[in-house]
């Protein structure tokens, strides 16, 4: 079973849950303690699918995922150089030295090979848990459309 894992922020984590809710794909994960986002409150229909985390701030929200998270994946504008993407120069090295699988995805990739990619991720405790991150909508409009190809994409696989 796929479980996506978000922490309610606008633009690629939004695009994610909007395709997961969709596709009837389980949602969870930590919302910052304040239950906002870059624009103000998260919507009510998506902070419900998540537990606030017990820290003020999205990338302590962020990091509280990695926890139940079994991989995780990082959408950016360009896969070349994804430290570029605001947010995400910080949270690769964050991703590595807690040691989970994790892929950066751009527009130009194989969606085939994302599905692949996740298919050999292992359960754990009956699911698959796959963290979808990336640049908020204010820094990257085009983020939101593309979680919700990638999300569509391994919902049709499920």
């Amino acid at each position: 079973m796929l479980i996506v894992i978000h922490s309610g922020q606008t633009g690629v984590e939004r695009g994610a849950h909007l395709a997961a809710v969709r596709y009837g794909i389980t949602v969870a994960g930590f919302m910052p303690l304040d239950r906002r986002d870059e624009f103000g409150l998260i919507p009510e229909h998506v902070a419900a699918h998540l537990t606030p985390s017990l820290e003020r701030g999205p990338r302590q929200a962020v990091r509280a995922n990695f926890g139940i998270a079994s991989a995780v994946l990082v959408l950016v504008p360009n896969a070349e150089q994804p430290e570029r993407s605001a947010g995400v120069s910080w949270m690769l090295p964050a991703v590595r030295s807690v040691r989970i699988p994790f892929r950066i995805v751009d527009p130009s990739a194989s969606l085939a090979e994302v599905v692949n990619w996740a298919k050999r991720i292992p359960e754990t405790a009956g699911s698959v848990r796959i963290q979808v991150a990336g640049p908020r909508e204010t820094r990257w409009d085009a983020g939101e459309s593309l979680a919700k190809r990638v999300v569509g994409a391994l919902a049709l696989e499920e």
